[in-house]
């Protein structure tokens, strides 16, 4: 796969969202509710989403980790889908977004060097798609 379409980030958010508490969930759901983007395409964080961000942070290591992956995945989704109303390419920050989320991934299992560098989307995926 060359290239990552809205339906499987959208279903790799899904996934993601699957292993989270109730907890973790309600606050990236509240937060996801508060997302902003501005017409700079900047994400503009707001009081009470920085209030989220620090509560999300006291939620157990692992809903941490799958938050961190969660958040880069759902940040991509909506720079695709503003670059899209633009009339703008969508896949360049689909594509980053889930290279940057199997990095994540990594980085927070403790795994580090160069075998771990995603080169292609379908090694990010397959990285993502795995357990743990």
């Amino acid at each position: 796969m060359g290239s990552v379409d809205r339906l499987t980030l959208v279903e790799l958010i899904e996934s993601e969202k699957a292993k989270l508490s109730p907890l973790a969930l309600e606050l990236f759901e509240e937060l996801d509710a508060y997302i902003y983007l501005s017409p700079e395409n900047e994400t503009s964080v707001k009081p009470h989403e920085l209030a989220l961000m620090k509560r999300m942070a006291e939620v157990p290591g692992a809903d941490r980790r799958v938050l961190k992956v969660l958040r880069k995945l759902r940040a991509g989704l909506y720079q695709s889908d503003y670059s899209e109303q633009r009339g703008e390419p969508a896949d360049p920050h689909r594509n980053q977004c889930v290279i940057d989320a199997a990095g994540i991934k990594d980085m927070e299992a403790g795994i580090w060097g160069e075998d771990v560098q995603y080169r292609t989307v379908a090694q990010a995926l397959a990285r993502l798609y795995e357990g743990g």
